[in-house]
């Protein structure tokens, strides 16, 4: 009963939404996700946010991964070399994400829980296009 209300929802999913609706979806229940992550790691490490941000990727990145692969791209590649591509795709996010929150921090003095979100939103469009022509490309 529940696999088959699974699949006809799944069925419907992709019917009705095209690939970028799906990504603004998906993304931004993984951006959620990512955020109250990060949030949780900020104040239970009393503000650093360096080690918060390495937490938060540790985590957040493995489920954007799979999401993104099958509810956004539909992609029946191998698993595994596609883990491997997406993962330098987060990794260049996290090298421009921490020093964008330096920068907020120390040059603009807003704090990372204000900074972060901001940035989760901006990269949203360079993440969709590495992921589409890199990671999960047909």
């Amino acid at each position: 009963m529940i696999n088959k209300l699974y699949f006809a929802i799944e069925k419907l999913w992709f019917k009705w939404f095209p690939e970028k609706i799906r990504f603004v979806l998906v993304g931004g229940f993984n951006s959620v996700a990512a955020y109250l992550i990060f949030l949780g790691a900020y104040f239970a490490l009393g503000g650093l946010y360096g080690a918060a941000l390495i937490i938060q990727n540790i985590i957040s990145i493995n489920i954007s991964i799979f999401t993104m692969r099958y509810y956004v791209f539909q992609s029946t590649g191998s698993i595994a070399k596609e883990y491997a591509k997406a993962w330098p795709v987060y990794l260049f996010m996290i090298i421009i994400n921490y020093p964008w929150l330096w920068v907020f921090d120390n040059v603009f003095g807003v704090s990372a829980p204000i900074s972060q979100p901001i940035f989760i939103v901006t990269s949203a469009i360079g993440t969709y296009l590495l992921l589409k022509y890199f990671s999960f490309r047909k």
